[in-house]
């Protein structure tokens, strides 16, 4: 078990957290405009975890999103390539200036290969993350996770081949969460009740409410010893450290 956690993920209107009080009882949710307010309204919680990534590549791509995709199986597709150092500091010194065809640029000259739509258009919250873990004093302690390899590692490392907009694929991550995060149910129905989907989607409250449940179990570092980036970040993704009961099983066996 480690200490208070707040799961955090992107969503089209900012951030959307969650978190508990009362000692673990009670879960919450908020959504924020900036990371900055996130981490300020939550000053005193240990770790965050959060949906973004936050070690990034100079000339290779990362290992960590390899062994995730490894991981996944079905579901690697979830794990997308970042954007390359040289593109968040491109985006954090031009602002709403920055353009996606000079970004593609650097990226096909730093790592060999174009930069997706899909990475460019969080590439503003990227830069958002990593100024804040580069400037804000104290440093919060904020590491990347991704929500599919917790839901696998609390499946017992069986990843969720649906996707999550489609009816089997929620229900299977509901039955996730009911087994490892009391009261998840009233908090995802409050956060759909108080905002719009157009600012908030069903997938982001899952999300960030697994993040939350994956930060219950002591976490492990994928890869175990990550590397770090130019500016000192870790190029890791963290998950829960469960040993899934095949490998026990595989383990006995082997003896």
């Amino acid at each position: 078990m480690t200490g208070s956690v707040v799961g955090v993920d992107g969503c089209a209107g900012g951030w959307i957290a969650v978190w508990t009080t009362d000692g673990g009882e009670t879960l919450h949710s908020g959504r924020y405009w900036s990371i900055e307010a996130v981490v300020d309204d939550h000053a005193a919680a240990d770790t965050f975890l959060i949906d973004m990534p936050i070690g990034l590549p100079d000339s290779e791509p990362r290992a960590c999103d390899s062994v995730a995709r490894q991981r996944l199986g079905a579901r690697s597709s979830s794990v997308f390539p970042v954007p390359c150092r040289a593109v968040v500091d491109y985006v954090q010194r031009e602002g709403d200036a920055a353009e996606y065809d000079h970004a593609n640029t650097l990226q096909r000259e730093r790592l060999g290969s174009g930069l997706s739509k899909q990475a460019w258009n969080i590439t503003p919250k990227i830069a958002a993350v990593d100024t804040v873990l580069r400037e804000a004093h104290p440093t919060p302690d904020i590491r990347e996770s991704h929500p599919e390899c917790c839901f696998a590692a609390l499946n017992d490392w069986y990843p969720i081949a649906q996707p999550k907009s489609t009816a089997s694929g929620r229900a299977a991550r509901f039955g996730v969460l009911d087994s490892e995060l009391d009261g998840w149910r009233d908090c995802y129905e409050t956060a759909l009740d108080e905002h719009y989907r157009k600012h908030l989607a069903r997938d982001d409250i899952i999300d960030a409410l697994v993040l939350v449940a994956a930060g219950q179990h002591a976490l492990t570092s994928l890869p175990p010893e990550p590397p770090t980036d130019e500016a000192g970040l870790p190029m890791e993704i963290v998950v829960p450290d469960v040993d899934p009961s095949w490998h026990q099983h595989l383990s006995v066996a082997e003896q």
